[in-house]
């Protein structure tokens, strides 16, 4: 396996993780990635989590409140899952800079308490201003149309399927949460995004047309993504896209540097980041 030489990355994108609980990935799996979080607050890398961090995610809300410095605030009963996680992202975003955090599919049913430990929580995707590129993140189940946005930092609406559409309104989510307790829905969501992270492997040479749309016809030179877990960089008259790859394998996360875009392997162990080359295309 090949260093990364001299490489020291000014910002750290990542998206896929898709953690659940320790029995079925490994006590070292959520580990390994708050090691990654510290070292970026040690080093002070920002940091930007593109959706689908965690496996399944609903908050629940409670009817009691809690007084803090004489607000009062909605409760939330949280999934049992990512405590460590999140405790080091709170840290993080106190210690160097808010992390930011496009929602995605799976982990789209935040209820307030991303923004609670401190993230900048985005439901859509948003904009960045880079060494005089100008970014868009989005974690890819969600694309650009003509009528997509772009206020401040925020780049929205997006067209998802049918199907996440529904699954993203609120009256769905109202009367899931009335019929369900929260450890049974944890159990469906658990069970459907087991489903459907069954995706075929197959070569992406290309990117969608809505994506070079928006390349093209707005001052965005480079979109940056997840979603479908295969990591490429795609070149296009314009600017480029680059998916992140999933976290999940081999803990693959994209860099950005002084020597540009590259994507790399977090090593929790040796506290650094490893080369992982993947496909390159030029459309």
């Amino acid at each position: 396996m090949s260093e990364y030489k001299g490489i020291e990355p000014t910002h750290v994108f990542l998206a896929d993780v898709h953690l659940k609980n320790s029995k079925s990935m490994g006590e070292n799996y959520e580990r390994d990635l708050c090691s990654l979080i510290n070292y970026a607050a040690e080093k002070k890398i920002h940091l930007y989590l593109l959706g689908d961090i965690f496996d399944y995610w609903m908050e629940f809300p409670s009817r009691e409140q809690k007084i803090t410095h004489n607000n009062s605030i909605n409760k939330t009963t949280l999934p049992l899952i990512g405590s460590m996680l999140l405790d080091t992202l709170h840290q993080y975003n106190e210690s160097f800079t808010p992390a930011h955090y496009i929602l995605g599919n799976h982990d789209y049913w935040d209820a307030g308490h991303f923004s609670a430990i401190g993230c900048i929580v985005f439901k859509d995707g948003c904009k960045i201003n880079l060494d005089q590129q100008t970014i868009c993140l989005i974690h890819g189940d969600g694309l650009p149309t003509k009528k997509t946005q772009i206020h401040g930092n925020k780049i929205s609406p997006l067209k998802r399927a049918t199907f996440h559409t529904i699954l993203r309104s609120k009256a769905f989510v109202k009367l899931f949460q009335f019929f369900f307790a929260p450890h049974q829905a944890w159990s469906i969501m658990k069970y459907f995004s087991n489903f459907s992270k069954k995706k075929r492997k197959i070569v992406l040479n290309t990117i969608d047309s809505s994506l070079k749309y928006l390349i093209n016809y707005s001052d965005i030179d480079v979109v940056i993504g997840g979603d479908d877990h295969y990591a490429r960089t795609v070149h296009i008259n314009g600017g480029q896209y680059i998916n992140t790859g999933p976290y999940y394998e081999h803990h693959l996360v994209l860099t950005y540097s002084k020597q540009g875009w590259a994507h790399a392997q977090w090593d929790g162990k040796m506290n650094k980041f490893v080369l992982k080359e993947q496909p390159i295309y030029s459309l």
